[in-house]
């Protein structure tokens, strides 16, 4: 993929503790972490030479990404490299909703497979692939413990080798298409919240903090957080609350605002609609169909919006106007503030598990989405609905919800 060069450049992060190599995907910042500390610069060096000689690479490639159909060699995989492949792929990913992810994926993959042909993507190399790619480290954001790298991510990033192959077969027919191998699905585990979780939640989203409950009414009993102010105001709870009730995306409803704009979604009371993008932002896989606004959500929508253009303010989820990026610390501490470390509908722990592979981690934001979907499916909706409703396919919410909530068969069962 091609990427302007004054933009590479090897950087120290003072985070981390370590080296990065910063640079430009699509027009948008990229940085990928070494695990070479300060006193180690001359191995992040060596490791930023290496990232610089396989880009020139790709940009020469880049440079023929639309090579003459009628050359013989477009369709043989053993003359077809996969940092050519790959570029092409990442060429038309461009001004889409996919680059950056894409791009992500292809620095990853061209670390593994550099030098390779097509003809070379065979089950051995794949699962090669997944099994270097676990062996390394990462830091998520914000955080400085190192994790693994899982079989999921390995997964995803062999599903864009795939997809590159597949657009390259589209454009010049292979004579042999190559197989991507990949790993076994992760088992899903969708965590959701009960109607009194989420109360409990947004409580703590609120700024207080859950210290136990009556024993006789199990009404909990609360006390203010003095001096814990990161996640408190509005923007929270609102987030929560859109969440829950609609199942959206974080990045869609943080992407929210109070008048009908093309680049992101909006809030459309009089049409009782829920506008989860605009028409001219770039499409990605991720769908996100409007919806009818919940019947509990649309009166807090018209709470809201009142406030909020009477102070000029055309953003839904905000801290006083200014448009939120993430919420994912102040959720994290509103959760633990909840006692969402054990399951209501179970009473089994969340964390803290005698074995730490029996943790499924607190709820996160996208667990909304998950709570909606059961919801909707232990109140009898029909899957096709929860799907049209979500932007899911009826696969997808079968697969990944169905198996464990059924109650959408209460007629079938009946009949």
């Amino acid at each position: 993929m091609a990427r302007p060069r004054d933009h590479a450049r090897l950087k120290f992060d003072l985070d981390r503790g370590v080296w990065a190599i910063h640079d430009t995907i699509a027009g948008k910042p990229w940085k990928r972490r070494t695990r070479h500390g300060r006193e180690a610069r001359g191995k992040a060096e060596a490791e930023f030479a290496v990232y610089l000689a396989e880009r020139s690479r790709i940009e020469a490639e880049a440079k023929a990404d639309a090579p003459d159909p009628e050359d013989p060699t477009n369709s043989n995989p053993r003359l077809v490299s996969l940092a050519a492949c790959l570029s092409f792929y990442g060429l038309r990913q461009e001004g889409t909703g996919n680059a950056v992810l894409a791009g992500q994926h292809i620095a990853h993959l061209l670390r593994h497979w550099k030098g390779m042909t097509l003809a070379q993507v065979r089950g051995q190399a794949c699962r090669g692939y997944v099994k270097s790619r676990c062996a390394e480290t990462y830091s998520a954001p914000g955080s400085s413990k190192l994790k693994h790298v899982t079989a999921s991510t390995a997964r995803r990033e062999l599903q864009t080798l795939s997809a590159a192959i597949g657009v390259w077969h589209r454009e010049f027919t292979l004579t042999s298409r190559p197989v991507v191998t990949l790993p076994p699905a992760a088992e899903a585990h969708p965590d959701w919240l009960t109607e009194v979780e989420h109360q409990r939640l947004l409580k703590a989203a609120q700024g207080f903090d859950w210290l136990s409950s009556d024993v006789a009414t199990r009404e909990p009993y609360w006390t203010r957080v003095v001096g814990r102010g990161d996640e408190e105001g509005e923007h929270l709870p609102r987030f929560i609350e859109i969440g829950f009730y609609s199942g959206t995306r974080s990045s869609a409803i943080l992407g929210l605002g109070w008048t009908r704009a093309l680049d992101h979604g909006w809030v459309d009371i009089p049409a009782v609609t829920l506008h989860r993008s605009g028409p001219a932002e770039p499409k990605t896989r991720k769908r996100e169909p409007p919806c009818r606004i919940h019947d509990k959500l649309l009166p807090l929508f018209r709470e809201w919006r009142e406030a909020d253009l009477a102070r000029g303010i055309d953003v839904v989820v905000h801290d006083n106007g200014r448009r939120i990026l993430r919420v994912s610390k102040g959720f994290a501490l509103a959760a633990a503030r909840a006692g969402l470390d054990r399951r209501d509908i179970d009473g089994t722990m969340r964390i803290g598990n005698p074995d730490p592979k029996d943790d499924i981690g607190l709820p996160t934001p996208h667990a909304l989405r998950h709570t909606r979907a059961t919801l909707m499916l232990r109140a009898g909706i029909p899957p096709h609905e929860v799907g049209e409703y979500l932007g899911m396919t009826v696969k997808m919410v079968l697969e990944v919800y169905g198996h464990h909530h059924v109650e959408y068969q209460q007629r079938a069962a009946a009949a």
